[in-house]
C-alpha cells in the first residue's frame, strides 16, 4: 500500500505488517524484555564484583553472558513472537550476533570506564550495553534472527 508521504508529495511505501504502532509495540516488548536481561546482568556485575570480588572488567563478561540467555529466550517468545521459526537457527545466528555484541560491549565498556569516571561502574555499563543495544543488537534480531518468512 501507498500513502503520500509529508515531503515534497512523494509517496512511501507501507507495508501492512509494518505499521509504525506495530514496530513502537514490537520495540517496547524488546524493552521490557531488555529491562530484565538488564535485571539480571547487572544484579551478577554488582554480585561479582562487591560481594566476590572481581574487577569490573572481569565480571563483565558472566554477567553479559546471563544477559543474553533471558534475552534470547524472551526475544524469540514475546518480543517477535518467533516460535514459529526454526529454533536451531535462530539458536545460531543469535549466538554469532551475541558474540559480536559481546565484544562490541565489553570493549566500548573497557574504553568508557577510564573516561567516565564519575559514574560507578555499573552505570558506565548502562550506557555501553545501550549503545550496542540500539545499533546493532536490536537491528539484527528485528532483521536476520527473528525474522520469519513470509
Amino acid at each position: 500500500m501507498f500513502r503520500p508521504s509529508a515531503r515534497c508529495g512523494k509517496f512511501s511505501r507501507v507495508s501492512e505488517g509494518e505499521r509504525l504502532t506495530d514496530r513502537a509495540l514490537r520495540f517496547a516488548r524488546a524493552l521490557v524484555v531488555g529491562s530484565g536481561a538488564t535485571l539480571i546482568d547487572f544484579s551478577l556485575f554488582t554480585t561479582c564484583i562487591r560481594l566476590i570480588g572481581m574487577t569490573p572488567t572481569a565480571a563483565r563478561l558472566p554477567a553479559l553472558c546471563a544477559g543474553a540467555s533471558v534475552q534470547f529466550f524472551g526475544n524469540r517468545s514475546f518480543t517477535f513472537r518467533a516460535q514459529a521459526g526454526s529454533l536451531s537457527r535462530q539458536a545460531r545466528f543469535f549466538v554469532a550476533v551475541e558474540l559480536a555484541a559481546l565484544s562490541m560491549n565489553y570493549f566500548l565498556f573497557r574504553w568508557l570506564v577510564p573516561k567516565i569516571t564519575f559514574l560507578p561502574p555499573e552505570l558506565v555499563s548502562f550506557v555501553g550495553t545501550f549503545v550496542v543495544f540500539v545499533t546493532f543488537a536490536y537491528p539484527m534480531r528485528r532483521l536476520v534472527i527473528f525474522k520469519l518468512p513470509d
